[in-house]
This record gives C-alpha cells, sequence and structure tokens, in this order.
C-alpha cells in the first residue's frame, strides 16, 4: 500500500515534467563535457553547502547517501519538492553581461518498506547544458574592402536522471544503501561560421547525441552515541561504465549555395567511476556540523574526442536548531550554512576548466497549524564565483540563487482507530 501511494504520485508528476523542460541556463562553460553538472541535493543539503554523504535524519530527505535511507520512520511519509531563481553576472575584461533563470531542482519521497528498510523516488538534473553567443572577428581590411568572419556558438539539453533507492540498516548502528538511476537526455551543439563576402564557404559543425542509460550508486554510514553527541561517518562509491548510445557530428561546407554534408559516428561517453567520504558530528539533536568530499574519475572519460579532467568536490556545512520542541517559530526554525569547492570536469583548449567556489546561508520554517508539525519551508540562498585558470583568457561568472523547497513529514501510514 506505500509503495503503491508514493507510485501514484511519482505517475502523477511525470505528467508535470514538460512544465520544467527549461534548463535555466546560460553559460558558455556548459559546451563542455556533459554541461553544468549537478548533485542530488534537496532543501537540507542545499542550505548546509551541498553536505549529506555523513547525514542521517529520520525526518529529511538525503539522497547523497543511500544508505541514510534506513533512518525513515515507520509510519512517516517524506516528500520533498524544490526550485530555485537564478541572477548569473558574466564578466569578460571590461564587458558585463546578466541573465535571470528559472529551475525545477528536484522531486523525492520517502517511505519505510518494513523494519531497517526504506526507499526513496527521486527525481533530479544529472546535468544542464544551455548557451548562446557569438563573435565577430576581422580577417581583412585593405583597399580591397573589409571581411569579417563571425562564429556562433549554441547548445541545449541536459541530461536528468530518475532515481529509485533503498537503504537497510542489518544491524544497530550500521546501515547500507544503494541508488539506480535512469539516466536520459540530449547533447546538442552548434558551430557556425560565416563571413561577410559571399564567395567565401560557410561552414557549420553540429555535435548530437540522444543519452539513455544507467548510474548506479553504492552507500554505507555508520553512527556511534555518547551522552547527547553523534557522530556519524559516511562513504559512497559509484560505479562506471561506458554508455551504448552513439553521439553524431555533422560537417556541412557551403558554397555558393551548394551544400557538402559529413556525418561521422562516434562513441565516446561514460559515466565515471567516482568515491565520496563524508562526516558529521550532531549535539543533542538541535547542532549539528558536516563535512564531505567527493571524486569523479572524468579523466577517463571524453566528449566527442575531447578529454575529459577528475572532478573534485569539497563541502562543509552546519545546521542549528534553538529549541525542538516549542510553539515559538523563530525557536523550532533551523538555521544553516555552508561552503563549497568544486573543479571542472573537462579542459577548455589546454587549460583546465574554471574552479567554482560557492558560500550558502538557509533557513528551515517548520509549518506549524492544525494539520502539520513536521513539515519545513526550506529556503536557501547561494554565491557562487566562477573563476577561470589564470592566463586562460577565459569568462568569469557569478551567480545569485535563491533555493525554495517545500518538505512535507506527515504520517500518512497511522491506523485509524475507533473510539
Amino acid at each position: 500500500m506505500r509503495a503503491f501511494k508514493a507510485l501514484s504520485i511519482l505517475a502523477v508528476t511525470l505528467f508535470t515534467l514538460p512544465l520544467f523542460a527549461d534548463n535555466g541556463m546560460n553559460s558558455p562553460y556548459t559546451r563542455y563535457g556533459f554541461g553544468q553538472l549537478s548533485i542530488a541535493e534537496v532543501g537540507v543539503n542545499k542550505g548546509m553547502g551541498g553536505t549529506g554523504i555523513g547525514l542521517q535524519n529520520s525526518s529529511q530527505i538525503n539522497m547523497l547517501n543511500p544508505a541514510s535511507y534506513a533512518a525513515v520512520d515507520t509510519l512517516t511519509f517524506l516528500l520533498d519538492v524544490g526550485m530555485s531563481l537564478h541572477n548569473t553576472n558574466f564578466a569578460e575584461g571590461n564587458v558585463r553581461m546578466n541573465a535571470r533563470n528559472t529551475t525545477f531542482d528536484y522531486l523525492a519521497m520517502q517511505f519505510r518498506l518494513m523494519p531497517k528498510l526504506g526507499m526513496t523516488i527521486g527525481m533530479t538534473p544529472f546535468s544542464n547544458i544551455g548557451y548562446n553567443f557569438s563573435n565577430t572577428q576581422t580577417i581583412r581590411d585593405d583597399e580591397d574592402g573589409m571581411v569579417t568572419t563571425t562564429n556562433r556558438y549554441y547548445g541545449d539539453g541536459g541530461l536528468r536522471q530518475v532515481t529509485i533507492g533503498l537503504g537497510w540498516s542489518p544491524f544497530k548502528n550500521f546501515s547500507i544503501g544503494a541508488n539506480l538511476a535512469y539516466l536520459y537526455g540530449e547533447v546538442y551543439h552548434y558551430v557556425y561560421n560565416q563571413y561577410s563576402e559571399s564567395s567565401i564557404s560557410t561552414r557549420t559543425k553540429q555535435y548530437q547525441a540522444d543519452i539513455t542509460t544507467y548510474k548506479t550508486d553504492l552507500g554505507l554510514q555508520y553512527q556511534t552515541t555518547f551522552g547527547k553527541n553523534r557522530i556519524t561517518l559516511g562513504a559512497t562509491y559509484q560505479l562506471g561504465h561506458t554508455i551504448d548510445d552513439k553521439g553524431y557530428t555533422v560537417d556541412v561546407t557551403s558554397t555558393n549555395g551548394t551544400a557538402n554534408y559529413d556525418t561521422l559516428s562516434v562513441s565516446s561517453f561514460s559515466i565515471p567511476a567516482g568515491i565520496g567520504a563524508g562526516i558529521s558530528y550532531t549535539y543533542d539533536e538541535r547542532l549539528t556540523f558536516a563535512a564531505d568530499y567527493s571524486v569523479q574519475q572524468y579523466s577517463a572519460t571524453n566528449f566527442f574526442g575531447y578529454k575529459g579532467a577528475d572532478y573534485h568536490r569539497a563541502s562543509v556545512g552546519f545546521e542549528y536548531i534553538p529549541e525542538r520542541i516549542t510553539r515559538k517559530l523563530f525557536r523550532r526554525t533551523r538555521y544553516r550554512a555552508g561552503l563549497h569547492y568544486a573543479t571542472s570536469h573537462y579542459y577548455v583548449g589546454e587549460h583546465k576548466g574554471p574552479t567554482e567556489y560557492g558560500a550558502t546561508i538557509g533557513i528551515g520554517l517548520p509549518i506549524m497549524n492544525g494539520w502539520s508539525a513536521k513539515s519545513i519551508i526550506n529556503i536557501s540562498g547561494q554565491a557562487v564565483h566562477v573563476r577561470p585558470a589564470p592566463g586562460s583568457g577565459m569568462i568569469t561568472e557569478n551567480y545569485l540563487r535563491l533555493s525554495i523547497g517545500l518538505s512535507f513529514n506527515e504520517g500518512w501510514f497511522d491506523k485509524w482507530k475507533v473510539q
């Protein structure tokens, strides 16, 4: 019955996904690799800098380590949904430009199948691609006139993932888990070269791939408690594999209205292997500190023949609750903050891609009324600085993100009693 209710909600949500088809990206860096990578963070993770490998909480979903699912309460159904508003500033020399976007971030639900066995179903982005820019250069300016060339770059797409995960606690204080994700989406890049002089051939090159594959993540957690103190250790492993789907490059040269097509099939995609480790410390169920580190081996992959680079991510965060049991709203509010650092999973020419630095603050506002006592509105603000390698001449990006999520925690599986 529990699985039927959850799957019914998931089926309804699948029909609404076209409403969130816009990936909300405007970054030229999404030309490379799979685009801008996403981690499967929900509201609590976002507020704590993206930490989660070492977090375990019976009242919150944490998809960053499937071992955490084993902690879900027997009678509880959890539902988490969120979106973000983005303001991005691009800087190259003295040129500045702003862009605003909205993205759908996640939908996840969690419930217990049986004692010590929890299940989570979720939908999150894996990567996003979105850019549209051009540049014009003068290649000749003499007595025969001026000739310019314009290069236009356009890209769209990305990968999304539907995840089903299980977490099991075979014995006290220890849990293991696995996420199996169905990945699907498209990768589309377009480069158009045109000259102001019509007698010079124009050239268009397209890179495209429709990808359907899977991703498997394993996790484990161990807890130890002494007095009011609790320490949780976590680890994850992502299984790497080659993607069977092929991509295509289409090279079109046009001269005086005559076009020549050259299509090449490529099979250069794969999901990299990766490992992660995390730790959290909780005091009196009110103060939590967490830290994560992970690496994914994109150096063993390539994209349309272009080399990848190992992706490293480190994050720290904390959450503080002044009082767990009180009718005072701001005394029960969860206050969060975090920092993260991430490298790129691609090269731009001979240079490693840009490095990302981020800082987050957030709150979890409890919904206190006649029908809910545990549900939370999660709000977080994030500032991200994307810094290119020195001397690379690449664009600097600065993001301001406002993320809003609803975390429903309801006792859907309570048995009715007749008084």
